[in-house]
């Protein structure tokens, strides 16, 4: 894996806790199944398993490939109060490292906001409870859900100098001029976009449009339109740190597993390769304190011929303290814990 640089990535997170610090006093954090952002009828299946609150706001794209990351700020804080975490050694282990890697996307999310015109905007206009706030990186599109005064982030935006390029009666879609960036606005999410120079396809106002249109229920979301991917949501652990690859495929393509999902100045990059012959990975790791972590991956394959549990087990919890693997038909669940070396060297 390529070396994710600790120190740089702290202080972009230092940063982003400090843009959120204008919430409100509580802080009994954001778990699994709170009611945090957007939310539908019918979140819970007849078996008890429960779809991520932010599900109703990953819209369906045109293509088979789907990724997603997602953290709470609970995490977040949890992670930044580790003093010890600049020592620590890079994550080796997929099963760390891949929940690592969304937490450096969502750091340089919020530093992306914390340039923007539209930061005093988010900030005066955002209601969430201290803590409640997750963030979710999707199709191109950095979001934080939680419950934000729409009316007054549209016209602090206007009042900075964003236009507005489309309106509907759930959501505002803005670009600013000056920076290209794209912002989009309802009661639950806030969300925005930029140009990307590495693909000329990607079009910010397309997808962020997407993403707040599917948050207000003006498009269907991605779980209501694909069975087996709303079955992976509902089958992971959703707290803390979570990230999904999926593809519409009957398993993944060699490129989807080799090309990075996103990337920034730190040369971030994820690690796939152990998921070769699946069709979906789902995985979820929470911090339980600064040096101690559980994590799961729940591995999704189209036919028995395909499943590897040995490459699984060989790749997965490598530096766990304990790992298991187990099978249930097709689907392969590898979980994990970590104790002091999870931080620290």
């Amino acid at each position: 894996m390529t070396e994710i640089r600790r120190r740089n990535a702290l202080g972009l997170l230092a940063g982003g806790m400090a843009l959120l610090a204008g919430c409100s006093s509580s802080s009994d954090g954001n778990g699994n199944g709170d009611d945090t952002g957007p939310s539908d009828d019918g979140t819970t299946d007849p078996t008890g398993n429960e779809l991520p609150p932010y599900a109703s706001m990953l819209p369906t794209t045109d293509q088979p490939e789907y990724f997603y990351g997602a953290i709470d700020v609970q995490t977040m804080s949890t992670l930044v109060e580790d003093q010890g975490a600049e020592a620590g050694k890079e994550p080796t282990d997929p099963l760390v490292g891949n929940p690592v890697a969304v937490a450096l996307v969502s750091w340089f999310g919020l530093g992306q906001l914390a340039d923007s015109a539209g930061l005093d905007a988010y900030n005066d206009n955002n209601k969430t409870e201290n803590g409640e706030e997750q963030f979710i990186y999707a199709d191109g599109v950095y979001a934080l859900v939680g419950s934000y005064d729409r009316d007054g982030i549209t016209s602090d935006l206007e009042a900075a100098g964003y236009s507005l390029e489309t309106e509907s009666d759930g959501y505002a879609v803005y670009a600013d001029s000056g920076s290209d960036e794209i912002v989009g606005i309802t009661e639950t999410v806030y969300a925005y976009s930029y140009p990307t120079g590495t693909d000329s396809s990607f079009d910010p106002a397309a997808a962020v449009e997407r993403t707040v249109a599917t948050a207000a229920g003006d498009r269907t979301p991605k779980h209501e339109a694909d069975d087996d991917f709303e079955q992976l949501l509902r089958a992971g652990e959703n707290s803390g740190i979570a990230c999904c690859l999926y593809t519409e495929n009957d398993a993944f393509a060699s490129g989807t597993l080799s090309d990075d999902q996103t990337s920034d100045e730190n040369g971030l990059q994820f690690e796939f390769g152990a998921f070769e012959g699946a069709y979906g990975v789902h995985q979820n790791l929470s911090v339980t304190n600064s040096d101690t972590a559980t994590a799961r991956a729940t591995v999704s394959y189209s036919s028995d011929e395909l499943v590897d549990e040995e490459k699984l087990e060989s790749s997965l919890g490598t530096e766990a303290n304990t790992a298991t693997v187990n099978r249930a038909e097709t689907t392969v669940t590898v979980d994990a814990e970590y104790g002091g070396e999870f931080a620290r060297e």
